[in-house]
């Protein structure tokens, strides 16, 4: 079969992009590479990694969160593949420049409050559901 053949289906090589699966499948090599960079990164960076981390974590366990809207998947899973990384990628090619680790906390610390942000979306849009599940059966059978 040739590249442009259409007999056979060409198949995703991973998770749908703004999927709850997509987030976990960048999230497993997040982890590893935070791992990997040891002492190369200050202390606080490295709580606010992990802490986003963890705010992923809790979006890939938590079922409501099929939910949330594509952008904010798309947007978290992109966290864990590019945002955080070329954050500290950025930040340890200038550490030696006067301010680098101030600028480096900054940064960290507003992708860790999109990353809560979406956590906790995550469990507004479940409340959101079963009001609207509610709302719908007493609209459709009324009190009893």
């Amino acid at each position: 079969m040739g590249w442009f053949s259409r007999d056979e289906p060409q198949r995703p090589s991973g998770p749908t992009p703004g999927t709850v699966d997509a987030v976990g499948a960048a999230l497993v090599p997040y982890v590893r590479w935070l791992r990997s960079l040891g002492s190369e990164v200050p202390g606080r960076a490295m709580v606010l990694c992990r802490l986003i981390g963890d705010h992923l974590e809790d979006v890939v366990g938590d079922p409501s969160a099929k939910l949330l809207d594509v952008q904010t998947l798309v947007t978290l899973e992109r966290t864990a593949s590019a945002h955080v990384p070329d954050t500290i990628n950025a930040y340890l090619a200038a550490r030696g420049v006067s301010g680098a680790q101030d600028m480096l906390i900054r940064q960290l610390t507003t992708i860790e409050g999109v990353a809560a942000s979406a956590a906790k979306r995550s469990i507004e849009s479940a409340r959101d559901a079963l009001e609207i599940q509610g709302a719908f059966l007493e609209e459709k059978f009324g009190h009893g």
